[in-house]
């Protein structure tokens, strides 16, 4: 349980887009005995890189080329999409050694088997999360480990998200009254995207009392008795 809240500090502790990949390898890492942790995503333009791996340095560029070229001879991908597998479910030692994918990237880095968890995260977007040993097979309790991570990562995932368009529409000059401080107008702006107190909190790093107080200084400030006046006015100094 130690190692397992461990691997979520790393997770949630993600403040941005970049941070996230890092996380999630440093939580599989602490969370998982493997020679090779990879993070891999597709259609994520958030990120500056879409494959990274731990240790950094333990895959060559050429490798990584061929893990992608053959990934269609990865038997989870085909048979597994959206739950958790190994390649030793699907393939005999012999057949995976008679593999591209085996001949070209997991043999040049002494890798026997690998397990994944591929997340659909939104359309278009996906996630893997991949372990790889230099010995066959993965116990249910590996399985067990990596499946807890889960909803933890959509969770971060959807936050990094919103800030991203927090950060994003707080570089639109949007003209709200002077009166209002900083963090009033980000409440503001939240207030009017429909989020909740608590969710406002979790998205600001504060507490929900203290985005119930913001809440209090900006109707007084607007001149508004409630959430739905002050949301309206948002809206309509957003054009």
């Amino acid at each position: 349980m130690k190692r397992f809240g461990e691997a979520l500090l790393h997770i949630h502790g993600t403040r941005d887009a970049e941070s996230l990949s890092p996380g999630l390898l440093r939580a599989m890492r602490g969370l998982l005995s493997a020679d090779i942790c990879v993070v891999d995503w597709y259609g994520f333009q958030g990120l500056p890189v879409h494959t990274l791996y731990d240790p950094s340095d333990g895959v060559p560029a050429s490798v990584n080329e061929a893990v992608h070229a053959f990934a269609h001879q990865n038997p989870v991908y085909v048979k597994s999409r959206g739950t958790i597998g190994s390649i030793s479910d699907f393939l005999s030692r012999a057949d995976w050694h008679r593999t591209a994918l085996y001949a070209e990237a997991y043999s040049q880095v002494g890798q026997e088997d690998g397990m994944v968890l591929d997340v659909s995260l939104q359309r278009d977007c996906r996630l893997s999360l991949i372990v790889s040993r230099s010995r066959r097979g993965f116990s249910l309790e590996d399985r067990a480990k990596i499946a807890l991570l889960e909803p933890h990562v959509r969770e971060v995932f959807h936050r990094v998200q919103a800030q991203d368009q927090l950060r994003r529409q707080l570089q639109t000059p949007v003209t709200f009254p002077s009166v209002l401080s900083a963090r009033e107008q980000e409440v503001l702006l939240w207030i009017s995207e429909g989020k909740t107190n608590l969710e406002i909190g979790l998205l600001l790093g504060i507490r929900t009392p203290t985005v119930k107080k913001h809440l209090e200084n900006l109707y007084r400030k607007l001149g508004v008795e409630n959430r739905h006046a002050a949301a309206l006015l948002a809206l309509r100094l957003r054009g």
